[in-house]
């Protein structure tokens, strides 16, 4: 019985959607990519902290569903004209935060409190990479700058923020930071025709936790978070660089708070150290993100010294994150 409710009621919503469109609006996000790099660049070349993060799909899609059951009121007609935010667990969603980003367990409590952790860490941003309509319960929109998700790359423009980093103590947290290591030591200058978007600086690589499918050594997401935390915090460093799922978000709230620097860049870090994924080979990505971006444009960025991640590098339930997407 209640299947059959959760069903009618989401149909329902989905039918109202496609009909009179969605009620929340996009943030006034910029799309030209010198005045995105140049925000960046400004905010990284000032003495202040700063987080400059992105969403994740999953993860976005959760604190939204949290919203929805703890802070709206649980009004059926305004879910279904999209009003208000689904307001009992969505179970697609909640196996999605195992599988695709890595929580663990799958507990009601442990939701709630991921909620409150990222409602929480949300208020730490200042420059926002833009692509989801949900940003706009979670962000104050009077203060937080909004480019485009994909002018977060420094990859789109000739003066490319990432130019700041230049002669600077550089932190990387990713999985793939042995291919990361690799790359930079062996092929920095080799890797793309601007010299200015990988500069020369002091490296430190941070293997991050993956726990994709919830496969971890640690109790608890949030124990592997608090894990990385510390191992951050023994580390001296101006700005860190963060790809790591789920756990980048409030990596990159507590560097902030910490009085550091931190770029929360997500899947697309790999890039700049000239590391292939699926994603980005498929001849089409990014087309219906941005007008400059054409077919092959990521395949055209890549040459002879790009490389995959190691073999111990890919879990063995990659296949289940977007089809591998990453390696």
């Amino acid at each position: 019985m209640i299947f059959l409710i959760d069903k009618i009621l989401r149909g329902t919503h989905r039918l109202y959607v496609d009909r009179y469109g969605q009620y929340l609006k996009p943030l006034n996000r910029i799309t030209d990519p010198d005045k995105a790099s140049d925000i960046i660049y400004q905010q990284l070349k000032s003495d202040t902290p700063c987080m400059i993060a992105r969403y994740g799909s999953v993860e976005i899609l959760c604190v939204n569903n949290y919203l929805g059951i703890k802070k709206f009121k649980h009004n059926i007609w305004k879910y279904v004209t999209d009003k208000s935010p689904q307001f009992w667990w969505n179970n697609v969603g909640i196996q999605n935060m195992q599988n695709n980003a890595g929580f663990f367990p799958l507990t009601e409590q442990n939701l709630e409190k991921f909620g409150e952790l990222m409602i929480e860490d949300s208020k730490q941003i200042d420059i926002l990479g833009s692509w989801r309509l949900e940003e706009r319960r979670l962000v104050n929109v009077n203060t937080v700058k909004a480019v485009q998700l994909l002018l977060l790359e420094p990859f789109h423009t000739q003066t490319p923020w990432t130019r700041v980093l230049k002669g600077k103590k550089i932190l990387v947290v990713h999985p793939f930071a042995k291919t990361i290591q690799q790359q930079y030591e062996q092929r920095r200058t080799l890797l793309f025709k601007n010299p200015d978007i990988l500069p020369e600086f002091q490296l430190e690589t941070f293997q991050a936790v993956q726990s994709i499918g919830g496969q971890s050594s640690f109790n608890t997401w949030f124990d592997a978070l608090q894990y990385m935390k510390d191992e951050i915090d023994k580390r001296d460093y101006d700005i860190a660089l963060i790809g790591c799922g789920a756990y980048g978000f409030p990596l990159a709230a507590h560097i902030k708070r910490s009085g550091k620097k931190a770029v929360h860049l997500g899947g697309a870090l790999q890039l700049l150290f000239g590391i292939k994924g699926k994603r980005w080979t498929n001849p089409t990505y990014g087309m219906k993100s941005l007008p400059f971006i054409t077919e092959n444009y990521y395949n055209n960025l890549m040459n002879e010294f790009w490389t995959s991640p190691a073999i111990t590098e890919k879990p063995l339930n990659a296949n289940n994150v977007e089809g591998a997407c990453y390696w």
